[in-house]
């Protein structure tokens, strides 16, 4: 199951990798050598298990995306090179929890499980951002300030409910 972590963790930062190239390519090619040398090094991680460096490498490419944002490239790709890279980052930090393990019962099953939460993560974060970023709502200043306080009232709703269903 390691190997198929590993294969996962390089392709969701292969494919970070490619659509932020793809993003800045036809803008900036210093900065599309820039990632790809990022990526490639990112990638080092598979071979030698320093997941520090995909701290540093999530860093970056959340970095050159928000400068991609600012320079008006497609959000998409952008998009999608983060949510892959937070992919990549996740999964590299997983592997490496599970290698310093002492003991690991059932590891298939937490490994499927972790994954299966991955991908609903990941999916649900790049639609919901999508829509944030399609979506055009105009609203006056004390809608805002109404919407702001339900969202702060129903998240610390939420926490509660967490915390207390923890401690039961």
């Amino acid at each position: 199951m390691i190997g198929t972590l590993r294969m996962l963790m390089g392709l969701a930062i292969a494919v970070a990798t490619l659509c932020l190239a793809g993003a800045f390519g036809s803008v900036n090619w210093w900065a599309t050598l820039g990632i790809l040398g990022i990526g490639l090094l990112w990638l080092s991680v598979l071979r030698h298990g320093n997941h520090r460096v995909a701290d540093w490498g999530l860093f970056a490419f959340v970095l050159a995306a928000v400068w991609g944002g600012m320079q008006g490239l497609v959000w998409g790709w952008l998009l999608t090179a983060v949510v892959a890279g937070l992919v990549g980052w996740d999964l590299s930090h997983y592997l490496a929890h599970l290698q310093t393990a002492t003991e690991r019962q059932d590891e298939n099953e937490l490994v499927r499980r972790h994954l299966f939460r991955l991908a609903g993560v990941a999916g649900g974060g790049w639609m919901l951002a999508a829509l944030t970023l399609t979506a055009s709502i105009r609203i006056n200043y004390i809608w805002a300030i109404v919407l702001a306080g339900a969202a702060v009232i129903l998240l610390t709703r939420t926490v509660r409910a967490l915390r207390s269903r923890n401690t039961e």
